[in-house]
């Protein structure tokens, strides 16, 4: 009996500049497996910095990947369809409150910060120290380091992700 294997998805990830693709594998039976995966590019902008502490807070950036889940990069790439929808569905859920219109406002304008902590990488808490954001660390390591780190671009995938089971609610009610 044997596997039946098909790739289903793949992924190229480039660096612009000096820096270092970092990468976390989460739930590993053995090296080089595992369930989950967070990968980003770190990118400094003087050649001549050594990559070693790069590498270091970049392992922890893919690990923080992992285990927070961002959609997006920066605030600026959350669509403004995503942003407005989001908006009506927290305006809906403040005016029930029964407040006045101005702390309504409030309450959304808040809620509005917190969604955008859940899903933009540069706004979610550091995993690793949840007093500071991940914006925060990479001002910190680029004091730390004297130039200019960004993360370039970062991936999460998840074995399974995507997939329907076939006996699923969903799946068993279209089939009914």
């Amino acid at each position: 009996m044997g596997e039946n294997v098909k790739l289903r998805r793949g992924f190229a990830m480039s660096m612009s500049k000096h820096g270092v693709m970092s990468t976390y594998l989460h739930t590993c039976p053995q090296p080089g497996l595992g369930r989950i995966a967070g990968i980003l590019s770190l990118e400094v902008e003087d050649e001549n910095v050594p990559l070693d502490v790069i590498q270091r807070v970049g392992a922890e950036l893919a690990m923080h990947v992992v285990a927070a889940k961002p959609l997006v990069l920066t605030k600026e790439l959350v669509s403004s369809d995503a942003v407005e929808n989001e908006r009506e569905i927290l305006k809906s859920q403040a005016e029930s409150s029964g407040r006045p219109q101005a702390a309504i406002e409030k309450m959304v304008e808040g809620r509005l910060r917190k969604y955008f902590e859940e899903v933009v990488l540069m706004e979610q808490k550091f995993i690793v120290n949840d007093t500071i954001n991940v914006k925060t660390v990479l001002s910190e390591l680029s004091k730390e380091v004297g130039s200019p780190v960004t993360i370039g671009n970062f991936l999460r995938v998840e074995v399974g992700e995507g997939l329907q089971r076939a006996d699923a609610p969903e799946a068993l009610a279209q089939a009914a």
